[in-house]
């Protein structure tokens, strides 16, 4: 019987990860296909970062690819073990697990790592030691092409995370070195752990990691508590969204985030055996600083005088007299964060004292007394010939078209109407006892 091959951990390692690579470039390659009604987009910010995308999933597939290819090639080659030794194997091997290129010599060289960058080609005639070149960079070439505040934001990431590099615009080798090994660390603790996390979740991680080690080591330290520019123009638009109802211009931004940092730096997190004390409230600071801005303090004189006048409304068409004093206090209660749809209906449960459950249900609904007896006020104004605008809600005539058995019809109110003293002084009065009296002389024959 024949002997079964078994697959070693690491094969299978690098198997899984080299599947799971290509997984993801089809589905960055996927995600390009991005059309609108039938028709394909391609240009745009969405479609610029489904490229991006795609490219950095290509990378890795060809980075994963290298390194399974490059293992089952050795694996296949006559095993000279007499001829290698186990400082070299593990340098080797170690090589292959990132995707790298490994410089037979290495592992006793000036050279550290025992790799060459995937991608890269050795040159020259001979190798002693070391290399003689190596073929351009991809990664390197990408962050090089970078913006200046793209390759500031990915150095503070990095930093963030404990990788040992300088928060700068500029390009530098330490960027290049530091996010390769990021790069390599997250590869294999996707291997290890059966993750399937990209870079920018495995820095989150490791940036919770590095803090949480960093606060229980029991002395004292000072925490990386300094806003980068991503970071500052978010917490300054949310300020003026809070505070102005609007996004703050590039100059304010400029402006705040200068202001934001020299506060922060002089003001740092202290933790002392896990326990984190100090540090700026980064809002607070920004919403006083808005706060002495010329357009909030007009925009406040706006909204205390709109909050007036819709207060008095309500109040108005509920029947209730509000004195200056309990408008002053409304106002500031609102100024304070208090929401002015509750003032409004503490003053409909005011007026609803005393009123029929049907009227207090309606009240509650958010219903004013105006809108409820509107009806029945416009029959008055009509019938008693009197300004609508004097009938108050406390009109017993008028609170007579509802009561706990339910509403009057209009033809109902309009007889109540006619029972009522002020109707005798009406023109339809008059009017009424005139064609009555007529009636009756014309009966007599006094009339023709």
């Amino acid at each position: 019987m024949g002997i079964i091959s078994q697959k070693s951990k690491e094969e299978i390692k690098l198997e899984n990860a080299k599947n799971f690579a290509e997984g993801k470039q089809k589905q960055a390659r996927a995600e390009t296909e991005i059309s609108v009604n039938g028709k394909k987009i391609t240009s745009g910010p969405v479609y610029d970062a489904a490229k991006a995308k795609l490219k950095i999933a290509g990378e890795n597939y060809k980075t994963a690819k290298a390194a399974y290819d490059a293992f089952i090639t050795k694996k296949n080659e006559p095993k000279q073990a007499e001829q290698t030794s186990e400082a070299e194997r593990k340098a080797e091997l170690d090589a292959i697990a990132l995707g790298e290129t490994y410089v037979p010599g290495s592992a006793n060289s000036g050279f550290k790592g025992g790799a060459v960058g995937s991608g890269s080609t050795l040159s020259g005639s001979s190798i002693s030691g070391g290399f003689t070149g190596i073929a351009p960079n991809d990664i390197a070439k990408d962050i090089y092409a970078m913006s200046e505040p793209d390759r500031k934001l990915l150095a503070q990431n990095l930093k963030n995370a404990g990788y040992k590099v300088k928060v700068t615009g500029v390009y530098n080798d330490d960027l290049v070195a530091e996010y390769q090994s990021a790069l390599s660390e997250n590869q294999t603790r996707n291997i290890t752990l059966g993750l399937k996390q990209g870079i920018e979740d495995f820095l989150t991680a490791k940036t919770i990691e590095t803090t949480a080690l960093s606060a229980g080591t029991g002395g004292p330290t000072l925490s990386g508590s300094i806003s980068n520019e991503t970071e500052a123009r978010a917490l300054i638009n949310a300020a003026f969204k809070s505070e102005l109802n609007r996004d703050a211009t590039t100059a304010e931004i400029t402006k705040l985030t200068e202001q934001l940092n020299t506060a922060e730096k002089k003001n740092p997190f202290k933790t002392t055996k896990g326990i984190k004390t100090g540090g700026l409230n980064k809002e607070q600071f920004l919403k006083d600083k808005i706060v002495k801005l010329p357009e909030f303090k007009t925009k406040k004189a706006d909204t205390r005088s709109l909050s007036i006048q819709s207060l008095q409304s309500t109040a108005s068409a509920n029947g209730i007299s509000l004195s200056p004093q309990q408008l002053d206090q409304y106002a500031l209660d609102i100024q304070n964060g208090k929401d002015i749809k509750v003032i409004q209906s503490q003053i409909r449960n005011i007026a609803g004292a005393g009123m029929p459950d049907r009227v207090v249900k309606l009240l509650a609904a958010g219903t004013d007394l105006d809108t409820v007896y509107a009806p029945y006020k416009s029959q008055m104004a009509a019938i008693l010939e009197i300004n609508p605008q004097t009938i108050n809600f406390t009109d017993p005539t008028l609170r007579g078209a509802i009561g706990p058995n339910g509403e009057m019809s209009i033809y109902d109110f309009q007889k109540a109407l006619r029972k009522d003293a002020r109707w005798q002084y009406t023109n339809n009065a008059r009017e009424d006892v005139f064609q009555s009296v007529g009636k009756v002389l014309q009966d007599f024959g006094f009339q023709g």
